[in-house]
């Protein structure tokens, strides 16, 4: 079939977002993740509201959270709306029940979006260290601290959490959390840098990302730790850049994070 896309570049993780509607999401993601004149890392669905004055809604491409493709839709939709200037909005996003905050200016084309804290924190025993694995709805994020960013190493972390915490099974709850995507961060202490890498279940896809803006949620998370309450900064290094987080603690506990920065928009093409 024909599709209308807009293209997002957020800290080059490219996104993809279809604006017309597709029966099978799974099939339509791949067939444009496979498409190398869109370098693809990820595919998102767009919903417009149902009414006026209605919220807009992206769904992933297994359903999961995606902190990078929520900011770039929020100021898509921004665009789309003529709005101007520092403006706040809400939009509805797969992987997470709550409503989205976003802080947008389309002239500037920077955004950032307000995420929940992490539903839990566990460890997972690898290579006689404990890697910190931060839980958020949609995704459950491992920071593989000073290991090589390599797929053997990807598969083998996997196998862990699944063994750890039972396979999330898109569209199931597994640990408080419906468990669409597993990130692996890889973050190298030495040079301050995370490459990271994102297992999506419902499309059974490993990529390699460029920059990941929940994973840059959760590696803020894991820098600050011990840093008192208030507000506490991190600029996460990736490949693609830097995603700028934003860690707020009351009495000891995440009550959320902001992850922001550049985007640029892409016109609308068709495949």
């Amino acid at each position: 079939m024909k599709y209308e896309l807009v293209i997002a570049d957020p800290a080059k993780n490219i996104t993809v977002f279809v604006l017309n509607p597709v029966a099978d999401r799974a099939a339509a993601a791949r067939e444009l993740l496979a498409d190398k004149s869109l370098g693809a890392e990820q595919v998102g669905f767009a919903v417009p509201p149902a009414r006026s004055g209605g919220l807009w809604r992206l769904e992933m491409m297994g359903g999961e959270f995606c902190g990078n493709a929520a900011r770039s839709f929020g100021l898509f939709v921004a665009r789309e709306q003529g709005l101007s200037g520092d403006q706040t909005m809400v939009i509805g996003m797969s992987g997470v029940e709550k409503n989205l905050p976003l802080r947008v200016n389309v002239e500037e084309g920077r955004a950032a979006v307000e995420v929940p804290g992490p539903l839990a924190v566990e460890t997972l025993e690898f290579e006689g260290r404990s890697l910190p694995v931060y839980i958020f709805d949609g995704i459950t994020q491992v920071i593989a601290v000073d290991i090589p960013p390599e797929e053997k190493n990807c598969v083998r972390i996997r196998a862990g959490v699944e063994e750890r915490f039972a396979r999330p099974a898109a569209g199931q709850d597994s640990l408080r959390q419906s468990g669409a995507a597993l990130g692996i961060m890889f973050y190298d202490t030495a040079a301050a840098f995370m490459r990271p890498a994102v297992y999506v279940y419902g499309t059974e896809s490993l990529i390699f990302e460029s920059s990941c803006g929940s994973g840059s949620a959760a590696l803020a998370v894991w820098r600050t730790e011990g840093g008192g309450d208030g507000e506490a900064a991190w600029a996460v290094r990736q490949p693609g850049g830097i995603i700028e987080a934003r860690v707020f603690r009351r009495d000891g506990v995440v009550h959320g994070v902001s992850i922001g920065g550049t985007v640029h928009i892409s016109g609308r093409i068709y495949r």
